[in-house]
């Protein structure tokens, strides 16, 4: 069993030009104001794209620099798995990794580095967030293969540049990204209110006792509206949450599956369970941390017990289909 947490990693991807680097400026800013905030490492391709002077940065490495918010924002000029490991052992009390890919790379290898022998007991891959252009990605598509690798592989799906366009192109763009990733949910809005949905889909909701209560986005300002797939132009609703018990002894495999087939409406799910890997062969059962990010489940052991709960967020959540989760993987 692991003492810390694992360290979730966020990529951040879409074609060229999509909007990444107004996304991720809009997301410090917004840290900035925060009191206290948990360092950010944000891993970037391109210096200039964020604003940092490259000559402030070493060579050789892994180059960093505070931002304000306590985020540190880095440069890899060695191998990935270097690099993160470096960050994880330098940068103290830090919460979150986020790489911004190239625009024309595919994220899938990001994916396959993590699961590494010498990552996978330090990081977990939380979510792969992708901006789809809509003036652009259409075209995109025929272009390069990497524009339909970076939806296809998406656990969240971010329109961007869509008051550029007239709505029927928007809603075809947004239709044949659907295609590729029909479980991913959406998100809509401007940097800034992507910003805010950014903060709210890698929320940490607290375990706890405690009914259904309301949730607003960072700063008190209402959030993006999540669209789902299959609905229309006005779909927006609140954020609220549900808590139910998840006592017992559970199949974890069999949660995951659950979780993972909750509608898109669930944004984000937190979980400990007490339960089995039986996909590594253990019937031993021990504690686990359970997490949802859009459309991926991501889980990590821990060392001691914990209060058993599930705790979900989103634009329409349901006790009931939450607590199906439990049921569908009690074994006792």
């Amino acid at each position: 069993m692991t003492a810390s947490p694992l360290i979730p990693v966020v990529v951040v991807t879409g074609f060229l030009g999509s909007g990444k680097t107004t996304l991720l400026n809009a997301v410090l800013r917004r840290r900035a104001e925060l009191p206290q905030a948990r360092k950010l490492a944000l891993i970037v391709n391109e210096l200039g794209a964020v604003g940092v002077d490259g000559d402030l940065l070493p060579t050789g490495g892994v180059a960093q620099i505070e931002l304000p918010g306590g985020c540190v924002c880095c440069v890899l000029s060695t191998e990935l798995d270097a690099g993160l490991l470096r960050l994880a052992n330098e940068i103290v009390d830090l919460e979150m990794i986020v790489i911004e890919t190239t625009g024309v790379a595919e994220p899938i290898g990001i994916a396959w580095t993590l699961e590494g022998d010498d990552l996978r007991e330090r990081f977990r891959l939380a979510a792969v967030v992708t901006l789809v252009d809509a003036t652009y990605f259409l075209e995109a598509e025929r272009v390069s293969p990497a524009a339909v690798s970076q939806v296809r592989y998406a656990d969240v799906l971010a329109l961007t540049k869509a008051e550029l366009v007239d709505a029927a192109t928007a809603a075809r763009v947004r239709a044949r990204a659907s295609e590729l990733a029909p479980h991913a949910p959406w998100v809509t809005g401007d940097a800034n209110a992507l910003a805010a949905w950014f903060e709210l889909l890698l929320a940490e909701p607290p375990v706890r006792e405690g009914g259904p209560s309301l949730m607003s986005a960072p700063h008190g300002e209402r959030p993006a509206p999540l669209v789902a797939p299959d609905a229309g132009p006005g779909y927006a609703h609140a954020i609220q949450s549900v808590a139910v018990d998840a006592s017992g002894e559970l199949d974890l495999e069999a949660l995951i599956d659950a979780i993972a087939a909750l509608p898109s409406a669930v944004v984000r799910v937190k979980g400990i369970v007490h339960a089995r890997d039986q996909r590594t062969g253990d019937d031993r059962f021990a504690w686990y941390a359970v997490h949802r990010v859009g459309a991926r489940v991501s889980t990590e052991p821990l060392d001691a017990p914990h209060p058993a709960r599930l705790v979900a967020l989103g634009t329409e959540v349901d006790a009931g289909a939450l607590a199906a989760c439990v049921t569908a993987a009690r074994l006792s």
